[in-house]
């Protein structure tokens, strides 16, 4: 399954706010529509494409946390950044699919525990 990218400069039409900095270069957006619903692509179709490297998470500091220096490096001499989602339709940012990071914010109770009686 593919999921499409959009690239920053593109969605949002050449205006961006932080013009000529990293960002506008290397940061990308996943297509909200697709990351609900992928499209199915033949594995064949993607084989001979060259590769490149995307780090997704909800902010570039939770990706790049714990990676070594040169990781980091390469992340933004090579690589590119997804932080959010872009709907198409609405030309609005949207929170990154789940199924592009694993969040480590537990869901529930008071520190992430669900309180349980005693009995």
């Amino acid at each position: 399954m593919m999921h499409k990218q959009i690239p920053c400069r593109t969605a949002t039409r050449g205006s961006f706010p932080l013009n000529g900095t990293y960002f506008q270069v290397n940061e990308i957006f996943a297509d909200h529509e697709t990351s609900i619903r992928p499209i199915e692509v033949p594995r064949s179709s993607l084989w001979s494409l060259a590769r490149l490297t995307v780090y997704c998470g909800t902010s570039t500091s939770s990706i790049l946390k714990g990676l070594p220096l040169n990781e980091i490096k390469d992340c933004f001499v090579k690589g590119f950044i997804c932080v959010r989602a872009f709907n198409r339709k609405t030309r609005t940012p949207e929170e990154l699919s789940e199924r592009f990071h694993v969040s480590t914010t537990k869901k529930g109770g008071k520190g992430g525990k669900k309180n349980k009686k005693k009995g």
